[in-house]
């Protein structure tokens, strides 16, 4: 009977203690919600005026208060860098906001309006990507009742032209790539993933999105989302455009379309940037099985290959491959990067698919067609990208040169290639050119009209062509090429060591020096072929010099050399007759009588 008595007094108590934990749960969670009323799981939460999506550690009014903030490296709006704190939006003016308070840095921003502070995107000094923001007293904030706080990194920056895979690539992707990379660290990946990407052109979102969203785990933000949100946004750190350093072509906006001028990106670097595109979208393991066979891109709605069957066939025949067709209305881009990164071979009409070249595994084969009267010549930006250093490719191009072989449109809309609004004069000077002339971007009607042509490709020559193309790729053999030297050129050798120098006594009562040193530390690490050696010997007080090149660590020099003279002398490393490493810190040398 006690037992029992004491088992039911345990059971009632652990009930009232249950009970009255329960109860003061419930009144806590009761006082924090009045506390917090927007406390929720959204984005969003109300800080009196100002909305975050996390609580930040501030008070987020003590964080817009302390003024914005502005760090700017670079002399203009083309090599720029600017990073901020505190830069704000205003979804009623659609203009940046600075906040100028007692907290506030503005280095860097010389010239800010010559013409512009910064350029939005990757393509330079394009009037459409001037970034700006209005100046403002910290005072003013006040007259902003909502406003939303992004905390964290943000990358702010426009899309060039979101629905075209070329500039998707070229434009936007690779340098969002980089950038990251270059403001944003992280333990497991190339970057933090962390960044929020905020997209400021207004344009749709496109058929493209997903490609930008592989870049950070928080959801893209765009213009319009900012302009539905509130009054003000602001970002607590925010990096503004995109770096150039890995775009190569120029579209002709000041002069025909070409290759960048000091192209620094090299195919290591676009490598990087395909193996990172693979593992977010999940193709590595997917594909065909084959170990060879071709891809040939197939456009469904302009710029067709009329033949296009009978040219698959003898591609498949000609090079004992299977034939793989692509296309946009056909494939997704995940699903055409899967089967082109195993590719022996690419083959398509001029056009933004081929940027899709980067893919290709090295040794691979990009055959460009262009229809007729366009000059492959004038229009490289595919031929460029497989001619970077290191991407280890083989480029060929086929034109059509018989106009029998092509099919014109030239009632289309005149983006079509259409030509039916020209006057007479202007419809007749283009359908008896023979080719293209050179021209600025973007509306020129005899390019359009010519480029929108179908083509009926003229197999045999086709064929021959990429004959060529195949014995040039077996001509090329790990790091032996132009592209494997070019990489190389990026490994400098480091500074000699140990540089000596003392006079020595030679015949005839003349004296010389004697130098030597060591090879630089990293010397055998390089792969080099050869190593010499450049050596300057100054005599002091005057500005001239004498230069050697050397073989070998050790040498007397007499040639020049005075008794009782003081010298000063550097040497430095040179790999593979162009690679130049450091000068030495100099030594000093007195060839002293004996």
């Amino acid at each position: 009977m006690t037992m029992l008595n004491l088992d039911m007094t345990l059971k009632v108590t652990w009930v009232i203690t249950t009970v009255g934990f329960a109860v003061m749960l419930t009144d806590y969670l009761r006082l924090r919600h009045q506390q917090c009323p927007n406390s929720t799981d959204t984005d969003v939460q109300d800080t009196g005026g100002l909305t975050t999506e996390s609580p930040p550690e501030l008070d987020a009014r003590d964080m817009v208060r302390r003024g914005s903030s502005v760090w700017c490296w670079g002399d203009d709006n083309v090599n720029r860098t600017c990073k901020f704190s505190n830069l704000c939006f205003s979804a009623e003016h659609q203009q940046f906001v600075f906040f100028h308070g007692e907290q506030s840095v503005t280095h860097g921003i010389h010239n800010r309006f010559e013409p512009a502070l910064v350029d939005m995107s990757s393509v330079p000094a394009h009037n459409t990507q001037y970034f700006q923001y209005v100046d403002l007293p910290i005072s003013a904030l006040q007259d902003f009742t909502r406003v939303k706080i992004y905390p964290g990194t943000s990358l702010i920056f426009n899309r060039f032209n979101p629905d075209n895979l070329m500039h998707v690539f070229h434009d936007d992707l690779l340098p969002i790539y980089f950038t990251l990379r270059q403001i944003t660290t992280s333990d497991a990946d190339p970057f933090d993933l962390d960044g929020r990407l905020v997209i400021m052109e207004g344009w749709r979102r496109g058929e493209f999105v997903d490609l930008y969203q592989i870049f950070s785990s928080k959801d893209l933000v765009f213009k319009q989302d900012l302009l539905d949100g509130g009054e003000l946004a602001c970002f607590a750190n925010a990096y503004v455009g995109l770096s150039k350093a890995t775009t190569w072509y120029q579209y002709g906006f000041t002069v025909p379309q070409g290759p960048k001028d000091n192209i620094t990106v090299i195919g290591r670097e676009i490598r990087q940037f395909t193996d990172f595109v693979c593992a977010k979208l999940g193709v590595e393991n997917t594909g065909p099985t084959e170990s060879k066979y071709i891809v040939l891109f197939s456009r469904r709605l302009n710029r067709l290959i009329v033949n296009e069957v009978d040219l698959t066939i003898a591609l498949a025949k000609e090079f004992n491959m299977r034939v793989i067709t692509l296309s946009m209305e056909s494939h997704t881009v995940p699903q055409q990067i899967a089967v082109i990164r195993k590719a022996s071979m690419l083959v398509g009409m001029h056009g933004s698919f081929l940027t899709l070249a980067m893919f290709l595994p090295p040794g691979a084969i990009v055959v460009e067609l262009f229809p007729y009267a366009v000059n492959p010549e004038n229009y490289t930006p595919y031929r460029t990208l497989v001619n970077l250093p290191g991407m280890k490719l083989t480029y060929a191009a086929w034109q059509n040169t018989e106009e029998r072989n092509t099919i014109a449109h030239p009632d289309n809309p005149w983006d079509l290639g259409g030509i039916a609004h020209l006057d007479q004069d202007e419809k007749d000077a283009i359908l008896r050119s023979t080719e293209v002339p050179k021209h600025l971007c973007c509306r020129n009607p005899e390019w359009l009209f010519r480029i929108y042509q179908d083509t009926v490709v003229d197999i045999p020559s086709f064929l021959k062509t990429v004959h060529k193309a195949v014995k040039d790729a077996e001509k090329q053999s790990t790091c032996s090429t132009n592209s494997c030297d070019e990489e190389r050129r990026k490994i400098y050798p480091g500074q000699v060591t140990d540089l000596a120098c003392q006079a020595v006594q030679l015949p005839e009562g003349r004296v010389g020096l004697q130098l030597s040193w060591q090879p630089p530390w990293n010397l055998v690490y390089l792969g080099a072929k050869d190593a010499r050696y450049e050596v300057w010997i100054q005599e002091q007080g005057k500005a001239d010099y004498m230069p050697y090149i050397l073989p070998f660590t050790s040498y007397v020099f007499s040639d020049g050399v005075q008794t009782g003279r003081d010298y000063n002398v550097w040497v430095r490393c040179i790999v593979d007759g162009s690679v130049v490493g450091p000068f030495a810190d100099a030594v000093q040398c007195s060839a002293d009588s004996f």
